[in-house]
């Protein structure tokens, strides 16, 4: 089926919709999941649905687990933990997750119904319902949506959740996924009166290690060619960045010692957007520790999730990622990325 720019057809949504909603009324307990290296909409999406639930059905036992990331702790709950016995009898809702192999926690196909809210082309079918909308900006956008069709009600807390997932997965609303819908459910959330400034201001601020890290890409980043803009992040470069930051945190009576993690690294790729010439742009962080290499790509007009499938990644196409196995991949890669940074770019800005 052909979707349009909003995604799929409003009564397909509503049928499915109200399947969840029956499935959520009728279960207990019900278990979310997201993926690993959480962002703003996995985590969003998450504890937005858990309060819904909770705020509609107060009787549910609800669980919220999951591994977190500095980025995201000071923005979201504490994760729930869990144990195999919860999963007895249990649904589980997974959000923001296209492939089985990123979802975040065990157990989960241990339970009894298997529920999937996404946002991603669809590559694997785990689940025995799936809402999906590849055309919605964030999985919260999807959630906050089935949320009102189903006239249930949205507190503050919930609201703020799923909006700071719509803002950060939308790029503050400037990425080619936004459209007439995402507006609309902005201003659903916005009506739930949270506190839009706060919101903001947690976002803006960062750390040293956050402006030093960007300080780093910005005067070290290459350009391929065609207009490739990447940065690759070793160890040597790695030791040599965390051992400033440390000395910096000492003058800042830091004393706790930091490790650069390859999130960390990789989380800022879109510090290399906007830069007139550059068409795509990515960030590879590797070391000793760990034998897979972390790549985030990102593209404004030019189509990239293709090539970074044909390495084992995935995602949309105008941002995408892969854990590459073999340093000899990430030369092949650039080089496939300059090759479609050649050629005029496949979609239209309007």
């Amino acid at each position: 089926m052909v979707h349009d720019r909003k995604g799929i057809p409003m009564s397909d949504f509503k049928k499915i919709a109200t399947e969840i909603y029956e499935l959520i009324k009728n279960s207990n307990p019900i278990i979310i999941h997201r993926h690993i290296n959480p962002d703003g909409d996995a985590l969003g999406s998450q504890w937005g649905l858990k309060i819904i639930i909770e705020n509609n059905f107060p009787n549910k036992r609800v669980l919220a687990p999951g591994e977190m990331n500095d980025h995201m702790l000071p923005l979201f709950p504490t994760p729930t933990f869990v144990k195999k016995e919860d999963y007895e009898n249990a649904l589980v809702i997974i959000c923001d997750t296209a492939n089985r192999e990123r979802i975040s926690g065990e157990f989960w196909q241990q339970s009894k119904k298997i529920v999937k809210i996404d946002h991603h082309p669809i590559v694997d079918e785990y689940a025995n319902i799936s809402l999906i909308e590849n055309k919605a900006s964030a999985a919260c956008q999807v959630i906050a949506k089935w949320a009102e069709m189903m006239k249930l009600k949205v507190s503050a807390e919930a609201a703020r959740n799923l909006f700071l997932g719509l803002v950060t997965d939308s790029g503050r609303f400037l990425y080619r996924s936004v459209n007439e819908e995402t507006f609309q459910v902005a201003s659903f959330l916005m009506k739930q009166n949270f506190n839009l400034l706060d919101l903001y201001q947690n976002l803006y601020t960062q750390n040293l290690k956050i402006a030093r890290i960007k300080g780093y890409i910005l005067s070290n980043f290459k350009i391929t060619e065609h207009g490739v803009g990447y940065m690759v992040f070793n160890d040597t470069i790695i030791s040599e960045l965390q051992m400033t930051i440390n000395e910096q945190n000492k003058v800042l009576k830091i004393k706790e010692k930091l490790t650069l993690s390859k999130e960390d690294l990789t989380s800022q790729v879109n510090v290399m957007s906007n830069i007139i010439g550059i068409k795509i742009w990515l960030i590879v962080a590797h070391d000793q520790l760990d034998s897979a290499i972390k790549v985030s790509v990102r593209s404004a007009k030019w189509i990239i999730n293709d090539v970074v499938s044909q390495f084992g990644g995935g995602g949309h196409q105008t941002a995408a990622g892969v854990r590459l196995q073999h340093v000899d991949d990430i030369e092949k890669l650039i080089n496939s990325l300059d090759k479609v940074a050649k050629n005029p770019p496949q979609l239209i800005v309007t």
